[in-house]
């Protein structure tokens, strides 16, 4: 049992809360349950779902050559590798050597399989007529396992941020990218970082902004710790 007070979470059961160490090994595995069926063979298992949906779904249910398939396993090899800065699907695009508008098309398919997930801007237009700020794998796990294979160290802001996406989004909230800190949610904005980040970059906030460190246990006014938002659903 949890109880709130004074903006702390008092673990009342016998276990001890679960803590950096508990978060991190989450990130790293605790997306799928069936790593209770073979602890040592996730990863195998996450790669192969992977090439299943790329190689049998995507062709079943869209008008694709064969020989095109490979590159969406490119796409998502060069998403795991690149840090959580502001993407541009026009570099994608030329890094593919594919067009643009081809692109797009690819990854609204990776995102309709669920394989990844786009964070669009708050600000503007119409969400069809805005190009995404930021696209990551669907889970902090597939991140896990595509490192295991591509051998790209993990970027921690990249965990940090999928982390808080993929949690808020599960919850059913809407998530976008926020010009002042990260990311939107309703009327509230979020600025994810480690435990030394700063409020300056949501000092000018109109409304509530708030401060969602990783490595923290306790909350206090405008931060968050991030491992709060896995008790979201």
């Amino acid at each position: 049992m949890i109880i709130h007070q004074s903006s702390r979470r008092i673990y009342t059961s016998s276990r001890q809360p679960p803590g950096p160490r508990g978060i991190k090994k989450y990130l790293a595995r605790g997306y799928y349950p069936f790593l209770f069926e073979d602890e040592y063979g996730y990863y195998e298992r996450i790669v192969r779902i992977i090439e299943k949906v790329i190689f049998e779904d995507i062709p079943n249910y869209f008008d694709l050559k064969t020989h095109n398939l490979f590159l969406f396993r490119k796409i998502l090899s060069y998403l795991a590798s690149i840090p959580p800065g502001e993407v541009n699907t026009n570099n994608i695009a030329k890094n593919m050597n594919i067009a643009h508008q081809t692109m797009t098309h690819y990854l609204h398919i990776l995102e309709g399989v669920g394989l990844i997930q786009m964070v669009y801007p708050f600000e503007g237009s119409n969400q069809h007529l805005r190009k995404p700020q930021k696209i990551f794998l669907q889970n902090t796990v597939l991140l896990h396992a595509m490192q295991q294979f591509t051998g790209v160290h993990l970027d921690r802001g990249t965990l940090r941020e999928l982390y808080f996406v993929q949690t808020v989004r599960d919850a059913g909230n809407n998530v976008f990218y926020s010009k002042l800190g990260d990311y939107r949610v309703d009327k509230c904005v979020f600025e994810i970082g480690g435990k030394n980040k700063t409020a300056k970059q949501i000092v000018d906030v109109k409304g509530q902004a708030f401060l969602v460190k990783d490595d923290v246990l306790f909350a206090s006014k405008q931060m968050i710790p991030l491992m709060f938002f896995g008790f979201l659903y």
